[in-house]
């Protein structure tokens, strides 16, 4: 298994995740709307409006995701999230920081495999499949203080190209391991400054390393 370089972990800077707020972090404020909205929802009782106002936006306006998914993938998502929701919702309350991975490692592999196979049918009538980072965001906009998002650049820079449940807990276990416990001054400065969740900021040092 492919693991973080350790110089990469030694040499973890502010900088990288301030570069990228100063940069994009006005762009946050559709992330910051949808996790606080969506924080306030239980996932057995979503609806079209929770697609459209919330889901949506979080998907396709600021997750770029457009492309990939579109309308129905969104729909076939939120579906999927409301069949799912009562085993979502007892990890809603557990924190990166402090949980047992291990504990949770059956559910975690379980919800992710799930989402990520959610079909749907493009405009074009062809089958498709919400894929693993589509899995990853909607992970992290249900339990934001536990999931941390992912996309191919990063699958690709640790390894995990499989890029299923085995292979996102995998992930989150090096994330908690090896860049949280060694890291954790730092990101607590980050979080501090900027008011981020330590999920998103982790995020935002794979992407800046990454993209």
């Amino acid at each position: 298994m492919k693991i973080v370089d350790q110089n990469q972990i030694q040499n973890f800077s502010r900088k990288k995740v301030e570069e990228i707020e100063k940069k994009y972090g006005i762009t946050d404020c559709v992330y910051d709307l949808c996790i606080r909205e969506f924080s306030k929802v239980r996932l057995s009782e979503l609806n079209e409006e929770h697609e459209i106002r919330i889901i949506r936006p979080f998907l396709l306006a600021w997750g770029n995701m457009t492309r990939v998914l579109g309308y129905n993938g969104v729909r076939a998502i939120c579906r999927k999230l409301r069949d799912i929701g009562e085993k979502i919702e007892p990890l809603r309350k557990k924190d990166f920081t402090t949980v047992n991975l291990d504990e949770i490692k059956d559910q975690i592999i379980e919800l992710f495999d799930e989402l990520r196979k959610t079909k749907f049918m493009s405009k074009k009538g062809k089958s498709k499949e919400a894929g693993s980072t589509a899995a990853s965001k909607m992970l992290h906009l249900t339990c934001p203080d536990l999931f941390i998002m992912w996309d191919s650049a990063i699958r690709t820079k640790y390894g995990k190209n499989d890029g299923d449940g085995k292979d996102y807990f995998e992930f989150l276990m090096e994330m908690q391991r090896r860049v949280w416990k060694k890291l954790r001054s730092e990101i607590e400065e980050l979080q501090q400054k900027y008011g981020k969740k330590v999920t998103r900021i982790i995020d935002q040092y794979n992407w800046a390393i990454t993209h």
